[in-house]
């Protein structure tokens, strides 16, 4: 009976709705606020049990498939631990973020003969045109806003070279309803835009040639753009 009802589409839409003002009144008033950390750190003591391991080991591996032996920038690369993982295959690959805290911690652990690290502004990035064959860039375009979102895309586009491929991911969120959206923001307030994979599709088509945008099972999108 329950799954027959799950079938019915208004019920549907105010089962969400109801969903999201609970969360949204949780996160107001802090009851059971569960907080999720979004950067790799296999140094963790948690990190076998932390169930967004997996997806972490995942997105990596897929960009691994488009930066052996490349010239790689990974722009927003948080702690470092994706950096370090395409460092053992790339030619060479630059890690750059703002956050002075989050590069102390790459450095110290997820350095490496091929590897640098700076601190840098993702919406004027201080390199020259055309400086790398791939850019990755994982659950970094939500911290941005809808329009920063496009800079962001912007200035990938300017520093990868002709051919090149910018591989990231984000998470999806398809419901678009302005209380599911608040929830979600409660949820994690950093993330200041989120994507459905036809809004994602359309904003990289405006700068790039040939996109390919794939939804995965645990909620998040997989893209390739290619220049």
């Amino acid at each position: 009976m329950r799954e027959y009802f799950k079938k019915i589409p208004v019920l549907v839409w105010v089962t969400n709705i109801f969903s999201s003002i609970k969360i949204i009144i949780q996160y107001s008033i802090g009851i059971n606020v569960k907080t999720q950390d979004e950067r790799a750190n296999p140094s963790d003591g948690e990190w076998e049990n932390n169930p967004w391991a997996i997806v972490f080991k995942k997105r990596c591996d897929f960009a691994k498939n488009y930066t052996h032996n490349k010239n790689v920038l990974d722009l927003c690369c948080g702690t470092g631990w994706t950096t370090f993982e395409i460092g053992k295959i790339a030619n060479q690959v630059i890690g750059v973020d703002y956050s002075d805290e989050a590069l102390e911690i790459a450095r110290s652990k997820y350095g490496g003969n091929k590897i640098t690290y700076k601190r840098m502004n993702a919406l004027a990035l201080e390199f020259s045109n055309e400086s790398f064959d791939s850019i990755v860039s994982m659950e970094a375009i939500e911290h941005f806003t809808q329009q920063d979102g496009k800079k962001f895309i912007r200035e990938a586009y300017r520093v990868l070279k002709n051919e090149g491929i910018f591989i990231g991911s984000t998470p999806q969120v398809e419901n678009r309803n302005p209380i599911n959206l608040l929830a979600l923001r409660k949820i994690d307030p950093f993330h200041l835009f989120l994507y459905s994979e036809k809004i994602l599709e359309n904003v990289l088509l405006e700068i790039f040639n040939e996109v390919e945008v794939t939804p995965q099972k645990e909620g998040w999108l997989l893209f390739i753009a290619r220049k």
